[in-house]
């Protein structure tokens, strides 16, 4: 999934809280969408449902260690986004494999 990030046909999705990003960084690009949101916005008409629908990107989420991210892709192929994948090992991993962070 690492080498998914910064491709046009994929929206990177940071389920981190806010206090995270301002601690640990954001991988360039991702658009924050807290966890405690992902169900509204991945139900029919939800803005993540709608981008995955309309445009045929992949879904990529990321959280600090993989957990919430790895719960997300679940929950959003549930809802049929089949593109959903996630960055295993989270942004923990992301640093470790020397990803670019800005802080």
């Amino acid at each position: 999934a690492l080498a998914l990030v910064g491709r046009p046909d994929v929206a990177l999705i940071d389920l981190r809280e806010q206090s995270e990003r301002d601690r640990h960084g954001v991988i360039p690009g991702a658009i924050h969408l807290p966890y405690a949101r992902l169900q509204e916005n991945i139900a029919a008409g939800g803005m993540l449902h709608e981008l995955a629908k309309s445009t045929a990107k992949q879904i990529l989420f990321y959280c600090a260690f993989g957990e919430r991210s790895a719960m997300a892709v679940q929950a959003a192929q549930d809802r049929g986004i089949s593109t959903a994948r996630h960055i295993q090992g989270g942004i923990d991993a992301w640093r470790k494999a020397s990803g670019p962070l800005m802080h």
